[in-house]
């Protein structure tokens, strides 16, 4: 089982795919690879975004629903 990375772990990992691929030393199948891995880690951080703006949406619904009650 893969340990879940936090946003900040995912965001400097993209920041390391990203100056591999910047380099442009890489073979080709290594450039492949980096790139694939690259956009996992912004489809996870996507999530990780969309994660928490639901979050805040409901919070907000939350806290106004309870001020709509006094």
């Amino acid at each position: 089982m893969a340990i879940k990375q936090t946003y900040t772990e995912l965001s400097g990992e993209l920041q390391q795919v990203m100056a591999k691929l910047e380099q442009g030393e890489l073979d080709i199948d290594e450039a492949v690879r980096c790139y694939e891995r690259g956009l996992a880690i912004v489809k996870q951080l996507e999530d990780y975004l969309q994660t928490a703006e639901n979050k805040v949406t409901e919070l907000k619904a939350s806290v106004l629903g309870q001020d709509d009650e006094e």
